[in-house]
């Protein structure tokens, strides 16, 4: 393999690593505004709905992860807690 090959294929995944990094990290409500500009952008049909999810307001205090789906069933059930005790020296 050449190496400005090796050096290409390095970059690009540093640089989607790093743009991952930063998309996770940021505040919701930058990822909202950088989403909505890029909706505008012609980009294939994934994506656009991608953009379209993440630009949209979230449901809670905007930390993007009271949007999630929570199962009511499994909260409803009582949870058993078994105490041991410790062994006597």
């Amino acid at each position: 393999m050449d190496v400005n090959l090796q050096h290409l294929v390095v970059f690009l995944l540093v640089t989607a690593c790093c743009i991952y990094a930063l998309w996770t990290l940021m505040p919701a409500i930058a990822r909202r505004f950088i989403a909505k500009k890029m909706v505008k952008w012609p980009l294939g049909s994934t994506w656009k709905a991608w953009l379209q999810q993440a630009a949209s307001e979230s449901s809670g205090c905007g930390c993007s992860g009271c949007d999630k789906v929570v199962d009511q069933t499994r909260k409803q059930q009582p949870q058993v807690v078994h105490f041991q005790a410790r062994p006597k020296d």
